[in-house]
């Protein structure tokens, strides 16, 4: 995230040798999980929900699965736009948690705290400490009694939310545990924005897109029977993740692409060190015919392509693509590297603007981003960049432009739970209507920009 996570980064090749460092000298991985489990954001009337089915794929305006994957494969056809060989398997989520990504309705979640559980929580916060403390789940009619929360997000921001955001874990206290399957939950709620809806947005268009990303939809969450606020609810990046959308869910996951989130008793980072070490002996010009050949051995070029012109065509402001660390490799055992979006919560805004370059974007200067090197030396393939501009162009053309009508959609679903809100960022409605207008007036803009840069 953007604002919610303006500390300087660290560039990933540079990441990589810190991890080494620490590593040598006994410290654990620098990618080891810490014990928090981290898995870290319109100007006139817009219709009701009533009045407006949500639109399906092709934009016929049939409303949506309760599993919002099953929408996904019309267009990842479209999408195609090459003959790049792509993995032959359909994302099958549990269907014991598939009601709570329900993209059709906002779904309710309720915590209970006890009151020095939530003087602990209320603490930790004034402290800028991510720590968890006891709560309570509870979803329909099955409650987890032992769950844990902590604050997310940066904590040099949390003075300016309304509302704490939340991660939820279900296994903080016993490894074993699971609810409906799930280890843990996101809920979001970007403290910069008076329509929270891009980070949902960004994930519905990156599944579109045909890329592997996590489910998002909307709760409202209740604290100890009261109205809490609504937020979104994003699913965690994790081993079940990677169980739902890959034949094989057995190889490294990495947060931030340098944090080791599975086979954390393996350790083994030695291909991403590969990766990098081969990314950042690589200089920037001449004639860069090996490392080409290198890196198709350790990564799935194909999609990450796929994935750069998805997150171009939003587009991003801090994420894979600008240099910054949100987003999450995948090493695939067959496959090598993929790019697994994250934190798209800035997308569509004044963060990533219209007329950001679709081959060089960095972000805005004082998010301090480093260009990324690995997007600079794939630009020099001219394979891989005309495949880049054809994808990006299958993805303007297709679901980028299908999320105008999304956009209003989501926008109509979520202005009463907005209006109900007692912690929104919008002063009053007509600001949450201004920004839904905003975040479609942007959407037309980036077409018309990407449509005169590229000549199609």
């Amino acid at each position: 995230m953007t604002r919610n996570n303006l500390q300087k980064r660290v560039p990933a090749w540079g990441a990589v040798a810190v991890a080494i460092l620490a590593w040598s000298c006994g410290q654990g991985a620098a990618g080891t999980p810490d014990a928090d489990g981290k898995v870290e954001e319109a100007v006139g009337d817009v219709p009701a929900a009533d009045d407006l089915a949500p639109p399906d794929p092709g934009g016929e305006g049939v409303a949506p699965a309760d599993d919002p994957s099953t929408d996904v494969a019309p267009d990842r056809a479209d999408a195609q736009a090459s003959d790049a060989p792509v993995e032959v398997f359909e994302p099958h989520p549990n269907p014991a948690n598939v009601p709570m990504f329900d993209e059709s309705e906002v779904v309710e979640f309720r915590l209970d705290f006890t009151a020095e559980a939530w003087a602990e929580f209320e603490t930790y916060r004034q402290q800028g400490k991510k720590k968890y403390v006891h709560c309570s789940f509870a979803f329909g009619g099955d409650t987890f009694p032992d769950a844990a929360c902590r604050s997310k997000g940066n904590p040099d921001y949390w003075k300016d939310e309304k509302k704490p955001q939340f991660l939820i874990r279900f296994n903080h206290w016993d490894k074993d545990q699971r609810f409906k399957g799930l280890r843990g939950l996101v809920l979001e709620s970007n403290p910069f924005h008076a329509a929270p809806v891009r980070d949902r947005l960004g994930m519905w268009v990156m599944r579109e897109a045909g890329v592997d990303a996590p489910r998002a939809n909307h709760a409202r969450v209740l604290k100890n029977g009261a109205l809490l606020g609504l937020y979104m609810n994003i699913e965690a990046v994790d081993r079940e993740f990677l169980e739902d959308h890959f034949a094989d869910p057995t190889g490294n996951l990495y947060e931030d692409g340098y944090q080791l989130k599975t086979n954390e008793d393996v350790n083994d980072l030695t291909r991403l060190w590969e990766l990098e070490g081969l990314i950042d002996d690589e200089p920037l010009e001449g004639d860069h015919t090996a490392f080409y050949a290198a890196l198709e051995t350790l990564m799935d070029v194909h999609q990450v392509l796929r994935e750069m012109a998805a997150e171009v065509v939003l587009p991003t402001g801090d994420n894979f693509t600008n240099g910054g660390s949100n987003f999450y490799y995948y090493d695939h055992p067959g496959r090598g590297f993929l790019v697994i979006p994250w934190d798209l919560d800035d997308v569509i805004s004044e963060w990533a603007p219209a007329e950001a370059d679709p081959f060089e974007y960095w972000g805005e200067p004082e998010l301090e981003l480093p260009p990324s090197k690995l997007r600079l030396l794939m630009n020099q393939n001219p394979a891989w960049k005309q495949e880049f501009v054809d994808t990006l162009v299958a993805i303007r053309d297709g679901p980028y432009t299908k999320l105008l009508d999304r956009v209003t959609w989501v926008c109509a679903q979520v202005r009463p739970e907005v209006e109900a809100d007692p912690a929104r960022v919008a002063e009053d409605m007509a600001d949450f209507d201004a920004d839904c207008q905003e975040i479609r007036d942007r959407i037309q803009a980036r077409i018309q920009f990407l449509k005169g840069k590229l000549g199609q």
